[in-house]
């Protein structure tokens, strides 16, 4: 569940701008251009609140305990402080490049990239553009992609659901996407035990998590990784393939899923997402596995790499 990305900014913008005017620079509430601002950012604040809640009314209907779930981590404070971190970080991210990030068409990557697990993956969310993104108006996130495990048919788990060990993902083998040393971990935040909402005691969006820098301004994430699954340290060289962790649901996440994107920076926050290509994979279409020399997995897709899909699938080059 995903409330719309431009409107997360003005609400921000707006927190942002009514915090600093009303008391930081409280000598300035005298000028009438300063009144109007604040009169203005309250009034982009309550019709941002009333957007959502008309959106999260709607979404009771559909997924009520989701819904819930969503309500409540909006007003938990790590998760308003995130907000605040990633807007702020993300025109940090964008003064860098002078507002002119990088994009699929133009962008040259310094490293060959694999998909990052074993077996069948679906692409739950992600592609290289607009209509497929993972979040495409937060610079951060716009080349991310969602992977979980999933049948024919999308469903992701066994029996009901209702447990995280139900799920096809939860514990399944995360890989290094390239060679890399590990420049960041995180290991002990939860897995949060009920599929289907945000977990209200989550301190951390990104949960467990792993960072590896494969080249000069050329990291990947690996996040929402379960806890104590964790194979590696700071400052520990990996290779290729190599097992790093575990899938989990820890963090920001519904259901047991795979976060993972490449960045241009080793913190999240200050990072904007790159367009990275990926090698030696197929998509999976009925039995079958044409092999992608190079491209970018798009939502709605089952992707595996070449040399450990499943041996059913019929290859072709």
């Amino acid at each position: 569940m995903q409330s719309s990305p431009w409107l997360e900014k003005v609400f921000y913008l707006a927190l942002l701008y009514f915090f600093l005017l009303e008391f930081l620079v409280p000598g300035l509430q005298s000028v009438w251009a300063t009144k109007l601002g604040l009169s203005l950012a309250t009034g982009f604040m309550l019709l941002c609140l009333l957007t959502w809640l008309l959106q999260w009314l709607g979404r009771v209907r559909q997924h009520p305990r989701a819904a819930i779930s969503l309500a409540l981590s909006l007003i938990s404070p790590p998760i308003l402080a995130t907000g605040l971190l990633q807007l702020i970080g993300g025109f940090v991210a964008l003064a860098r490049y002078r507002f002119h990030p990088p994009n699929a068409d133009t962008y040259k990557q310094k490293v060959s990239y694999i998909l990052p697990f074993k077996g069948v993956w679906w692409v739950a969310n992600g592609g290289p553009d607009a209509s497929t993104s993972h979040s495409w108006d937060l610079i951060g996130q716009r080349y991310a992609y969602d992977f979980t495990i999933a049948d024919d048919g999308g469903k992701s788990y066994r029996h009901d659901g209702r447990r995280v060990e139900d799920y096809h993902a939860f514990g399944a083998a995360v890989l290094a996407p390239a060679d890399g040393i590990v420049v960041a971990v995180q290991n002990r935040h939860r897995d949060c035990p009920w599929p289907g909402i945000i977990d209200p005691l989550a301190w951390s969006i990104l949960g467990n998590y792993v960072v590896i820098r494969h080249a000069d301004n050329e990291y990947s994430l690996l996040a929402h990784l379960r806890r104590g699954s964790l194979r590696v340290r700071p400052g520990e060289r990996v290779l290729q393939g190599q097992v790093v962790g575990e899938c989990g649901n820890s963090g920001h996440s519904t259901e047991p899923h795979l976060h993972f994107q490449v960045q241009d920076h080793p913190n999240f926050f200050l990072a904007a997402s790159l367009p990275g290509r990926y090698n030696r994979w197929c998509r999976v279409k009925g039995g079958h596995c044409p092999q992608m020399e190079e491209g970018f997995p798009v939502r709605g897709e089952h992707v595996a790499n070449f040399e450990s899909a499943p041996d059913h699938l019929h290859f072709a080059r």
